[in-house]
């Protein structure tokens, strides 16, 4: 059986090994805190992560990493609008492409006859219809695909 000094020594090697930082054990009402000393060098991804968990990452080819950056701005992405209620969906009549306020309501899902109103949380347009009007849908359900605006298109 190994001694309390050899089980410090392990767990100092393994912590060097896998470049931990920090390690806290606690057993029996003992706590224990291993730090590794300050000034050490961050380690790459490929020495931090052991070998079992690198099995999907591959570096970036040469010719991938020389593409010059044009702009860090990427335009928003298309978001879903989904159903905060089981019912039954009525659409609002609106044509694709329609530019929606925030708080604008889309469709109304009706439970036990009492109309729920479902509004867009921001300035977009309406990019296509998820389900068919009156039919069922489920909580969580994508109702609706919109396209958020971008800030030049709300000053406009």
């Amino acid at each position: 059986m190994e001694t309390l000094m050899e089980q410090l020594e392990h767990l100092a090697r393994l912590m060097s090994e896998r470049h931990v930082s920090h390690l806290e054990v606690r057993s029996a009402g003992t706590r224990l805190v291993l730090r590794r000393a300050q000034g050490e060098s961050t380690p790459t991804l490929a020495e931090a992560m052991p070998p079992l968990f690198l099995s999907g990452y591959a570096e970036a080819s040469p010719a991938e990493s020389e593409t010059p950056v044009v702009s860090g701005w990427h335009p928003p992405a298309p978001m879903e609008i989904r159903a905060s209620v089981v019912g039954y969906c009525t659409l609002a009549p609106l044509e694709l492409g329609t530019r929606l306020d925030r708080g604008q309501t889309i469709a109304t899902i009706e439970v036990l006859g009492i109309p729920n109103e479902v509004a867009v949380p921001q300035p977009c347009t309406l990019q296509a219809w998820l389900v068919e009007n009156g039919s069922p849908v489920e909580y969580g359900q994508p109702i609706a695909l919109v396209q958020p605006l971008t800030e030049e298109e709300r000053e406009m």
